[in-house]
């Protein structure tokens, strides 16, 4: 086959995987599901867990198109009663009152993305499992990361996701997914931990549950799972997607997956209590 020949059918492969406009959109939503209070933080009869979530999306290649958002129980006025969890309680929590929604979200093969048909966007959520102390202290957990940590995460996203051009190449294009996502995830790491460091105590910060939700289809899934794999993302025995990062405290677990209708449980061990948070992703 000639050097021409073989251009036109890895064209014609690239452009088979790929919708004129892009796919359909689709609303997503990241619901909080239950608490379950293992070992509880208070020394009376029971905890009040509840859920803060920040969302966060940003369009590879497409300079200024972060964004980020913040849902909390505490603004919904949906916080457990007092002493509402003693310890081997499960909570629900209340639907609607903490869930991220993604609306209008494109889920990709290769082909679109290489030929323009649609940016590739990156979503994820940073979700608090929270215990309540300041019962007079209005939410003051939730103003401080709306105000402090929502606007470094949508530079960060600026800087590394949004700024990056889209290479040519399929390899190019999977190789700086798989370096901008673990240079995302241990900026996030860092700032995570110091504000967590900073932060008075109105109320304690059981665990961190961060979720990189990749918006991909057909053979760009299994691409860039090779790749994740290859490159030490995803390593044996973290087949459920949670990935190391150095440094980060135990209380903080991280998970990349495919933006695709799932579950995920969060074990949170801190100094101040062992929660398991579950949550669903859905329409």
């Amino acid at each position: 086959m000639t050097a021409v020949g073989a251009l036109v059918v890895a064209l014609s492969l690239v452009a088979a995987a790929c919708t004129i406009g892009g796919p359909a959109p689709t609303d997503w939503k990241v619901k909080p599901g239950t608490i379950k209070v293992v070992d509880g933080e208070d020394n009376d009869v029971g905890d009040e867990p509840y859920v803060i979530q920040v969302g966060f999306r940003s369009k590879l290649g497409v300079a200024g198109s972060s964004a980020a958002q913040i849902s909390s129980q505490c603004y919904a006025g949906a916080l457990p009663a007092p002493d509402a969890a003693p310890d081997g309680t499960t909570l629900a929590v209340p639907a609607g009152s903490a869930d991220v929604t993604f609306p209008e979200a494109q889920n990709l093969d290769i082909g679109d993305v290489l030929l323009g048909t649609a940016p590739l966007e990156i979503f994820g959520t940073l979700t608090f499992a929270m215990e309540r102390d300041g019962i007079f202290s209005g939410c003051a957990i939730s103003d401080a990361l709306g105000s402090a940590l929502v606007p470094v995460l949508n530079d960060a996203l600026n800087l590394l996701i949004a700024g990056s051009a889209v290479p040519p190449t399929q390899e190019q294009l999977i190789d700086l997914i798989v370096a901008n996502l673990g240079n995302f995830l241990n900026a996030v790491g860092g700032f995570l931990a110091a504000f967590i460091e900073g932060l008075g105590n109105p109320d304690d910060i059981v665990g961190v549950g961060v979720q990189i939700l990749l918006p991909t289809a057909g053979a760009f899934t299994d691409l860039l799972n090779t790749a994740f794999a290859i490159g030490g993302i995803f390593q044996p025995g973290l087949e459920q997607g949670f990935i190391p990062i150095s440094g980060l405290p135990s209380s903080v677990k991280i998970k990349v997956g495919s933006l695709v209708p799932s579950n995920a449980t969060f074990d949170f061990q801190s100094d101040a209590a062992h929660y398991v948070y579950s949550s669903t992703i859905g329409h």
